[in-house]
């Protein structure tokens, strides 16, 4: 299971999990999940889940379909915990995480910073001579003699 929709507009709370990368919700014979309201289009919005970003996109509707109570008009992120609206069934997507892996974004670090292979990083070694990590001696080329 990738993620899961939350059916909060019934009064049993029913969990629906997305298996597919492409999720298609409708009520026509081929969705992935079956709305059956005629308030919902054949095919109304697509889901689509790529690495740890879920995107939903109407489908051309004739009742719209909503993230938070704004209407989508071109493909639009779903966060964890965002309300999904389609005609009056509504549901909050949950994704699904890997068992003990917690993911967050932590403000200090930055996505975006280089990195370096411990073998890159110049340091000190005994004497005061300059190498290179996990290497003996001084910098290649400059062998004793």
């Amino acid at each position: 299971m990738l993620a899961k929709l939350i059916e909060t507009s019934a009064p049993d709370r029913k969990e629906i999990p997305v298996t597919r990368e492409e999720f298609l919700i409708g009520r026509g014979a081929d969705c992935d999940l079956r709305l059956g309201s005629s308030e919902v289009s054949r095919h109304h919005c697509l889901l689509r889940l790529r690495g740890e970003e879920v995107t939903v996109s109407d489908l051309g509707s004739s009742n719209g379909t909503y993230v938070n109570g704004q209407r989508v008009r071109s493909q639009t992120l779903l966060l964890n915990g965002d309300e999904l609206r389609v005609a009056s069934f509504r549901f909050v997507l949950e994704p699904n995480r890997p068992d003990g892996i917690t993911w967050y974004s932590d403000p200090g670090v930055d996505p975006n910073a280089n990195t370096f292979k411990l073998k890159d990083v110049k340091r000190d070694l005994p004497g005061g001579e300059r190498g290179e990590a996990g290497e003996k001696g001084g910098s290649p080329g400059n062998e004793a003699r």
